[in-house]
């Protein structure tokens, strides 16, 4: 049983599919292709014999000659009908694992993604999946081939003469200190190699990520720390690999197809002595030169399988992280909202974030959300959102556990904008559209217009086609979150839950956003985590979260009154906004 969880082939073909079990054709058409691509050497061997005997013609000649050009034309259409068969295999394969892999990102919680360099995603889907590309298509139909074939020229000389059967195998013990040489830590120094590029290459995306911020601090990359380090290790452990094997290596590609070595010396005793008539010296000494090579692929493709083997390893470890059990169908509710009881989370099993957090939130209401950074407000809109599981307490909304709700189910619910959404690099009308992709472009421009940003966007070179740009850069921070709000208005959602929705706002963008939001409260349960106090002056209710605790609640009167938390961060707020009018008005 554990050889078929490790067994890498297995693992690769249970990605198969629709094309699982069509891998033997192909494995029969590449063995017949090499059967086939062995008859020139025994053309050759045959027309030697009739040279010897004295019977060869230009007829004969031609004859053998047109056998080994058919074997030659035959083994070409075999392995080239075999090698599309097998790539239609591996691609379909590949397809399935990066399926798989975007499938279970949407399944593990949110916090996963989060934690995770992005560049480890590009690896994992792009060249972990794409270095099977070549062990599937080739390696793997051609393997059967490649043993196949010499075994059958290997009998063949064998039953010509046992002593020249033996000879042309003499390379192979004379080459074993040498594969010997070349395998000591191969496996360990071939590991390092893989995880050393996969590492450049997750620090080369976050490199790229951050290059207006390494330009704009003057830091080259040489002095980029993580970038530097991820370059130098894979320069290092590359030159360790092939340091360790590179003369092996090119011994034994030296010596193992040397057969005359041993066929030749022995062979021409043989002949001499009148043990063995020249034909079948002939043919002893030509058939090896054409086995040889096969075999050697063979020897040297077997380290395809601990290239499979590593680059399997971060797709399963990935493929095996603990994912959010949801149910598949559709559950009653009753209409009320969120009920938060004696719910404690942590992120990891050493620090907890929030502590016993318990309240609830009444439908068609504004529920504000408040506190110092790192408090843990965030984490409490996540947790509504269903993006991770609590770790102690229940999470209810519509009477239900949020665990027994469907996440498509969940996700018609609740419209989620969070400080930094993304938009992609496709038109703003089709950003806007994702909230609801059956919207007309009349619907779409009217919730452009009722989250105020209709008026910059018909000032875009080409209004609503206009591209976003590489994650909605194209746009300032304001105009991206009115974007996004009129994404969530476009959506048919009981509730909208806004995650420091101003953060990236200017005062302008912020008085547009906070009339955007009185619009799109109006019918639905509104969540704001909120880190400028103003636009929650309006909440029912608010709470006050410090150090993951509920440190008070209430409307904003009660809190100003009682709570000197909540005092001491309106107090800031409205100090932090006098000296930006002071500012602008300086300036002017």
């Amino acid at each position: 049983m554990k050889e078929k969880k490790t067994n890498p082939i297995k693992i690769l073909f249970h990605f198969a599919g629709e094309e699982k079990g069509k891998m033997k054709f192909s494995v029969i058409l590449a063995f017949l292709g090499e059967l086939f691509g062995m008859l020139p050497f025994l053309a050759a061997a045959m027309l030697a014999n009739e040279v010897y005997a004295g019977i060869a013609t230009i007829k004969s000649a031609l004859i053998w000659a047109g056998g080994a050009a058919l074997g030659i034309a035959v083994r070409a259409l075999l392995c080239s009908l075999s090698s599309a068969r097998s790539h239609k295999i591996a691609f379909t394969i590949l397809k399935n694992i990066r399926r798989a892999i975007a499938d279970k990102m949407r399944r593990v919680p949110l916090g996963v993604m989060l934690e995770t360099p992005s560049g480890v995603y590009k690896t994992l889907m792009v060249d972990n999946v794409g270095k099977l590309e070549d062990s599937i298509a080739h390696v793997i139909p051609e393997s059967p081939s490649q043993i196949a074939a010499p075994a059958a020229c290997l009998i063949l000389i064998f039953i010509l003469d046992w002593r020249m059967g033996l000879t042309s195998l003499i390379t192979i013990p004379l080459s074993i200190p040498f594969i010997i040489g070349m395998m000591r830590g191969y496996g360990e120094k071939m590991a390092t190699y893989l995880r050393s590029g996969n590492e450049m290459n997750a620090a080369l995306v976050e490199y790229v990520g951050g290059i207006q911020v390494i330009k704009a601090f003057g830091r080259t990359g040489a002095s980029f720390g993580k970038f530097a380090d991820a370059v130098n290790f894979f320069h290092d452990s590359t030159l360790a690999w092939w340091r360790q094997c590179w003369f092996w290596m090119a011994a034994v590609k030296a010596i193992i197809p040397s057969t005359l070595l041993g066929s030749l010396p022995v062979g021409a005793l043989l002949y001499m002595n009148g043990q063995i008539p020249l034909p079948i010296f002939i043919a002893c000494i030509v058939i090896p030169i054409g086995f040889i090579a096969p075999m050697m692929k063979l020897a040297f493709g077997s380290e395809q399988l601990t290239i499979i083997a590593a680059n399997l390893r971060p797709i399963r470890e990935f493929l095996a992280v603990a994912e959010q059990e949801r149910p598949a169908k559709s559950v009653k509710l009753d209409g009320s909202s969120y009920q938060f009881e004696n719910v404690s989370f942590s992120y990891n099993a050493s620090k907890e974030v929030l502590h016993n957090i318990s309240f609830a939130v009444e439908p068609c209401t504004m529920t504000a959300i408040v506190g110092p950074s790192g408090s843990g407000k965030s984490t409490i809109a996540k947790l509504m959102a269903g993006f991770w599981d609590t770790t102690g307490g229940v999470v209810r909304y519509g009477g239900r556990d949020i665990k027994e709700i469907p996440f498509d189910q969940m996700m018609g619910e609740i419209s989620y904008v969070a400080q930094d959404n993304f938009l992609f690099d496709k038109s703003i009308r089709e950003n806007i559209r994702i909230g609801n992709p059956t919207a007309t472009d009349a619907q779409v421009e009217a919730a452009a217009k009722a989250a105020n940003c209709h008026e910059f966007i018909m000032q875009l070179p080409n209004g609503y086609d206009t591209p976003a740009g590489d994650a909605g850069d194209r746009l300032s921070g304001g105009e991206r979150q009115r974007i996004t709000i009129a994404r969530a208005m476009l959506k048919r959602s009981s509730v909208v839950i806004l995650d420091e929705a101003t953060a990236y706002a200017d005062p302008e963008s912020e008085a547009q956003i906070q009339q955007a939001v009185g619009r799109l409260v109006q019918g639905k349960t509104l969540i704001v985590v909120a880190h400028r106090l103003s636009t929650i002056q309006n909440a029912q209710q608010i709470l006050v979260i410090d150090q993951g605790r509920i440190a008070a609640r209430g409307t904003q009167t009660e809190l100003l009154r009682d709570c000197p938390l909540y005092r001491k961060m309106w107090e800031e707020h409205i100090g932090a906004a006098d000296r930006a009018e002071e500012r602008s008005e300086a300036l002017c």
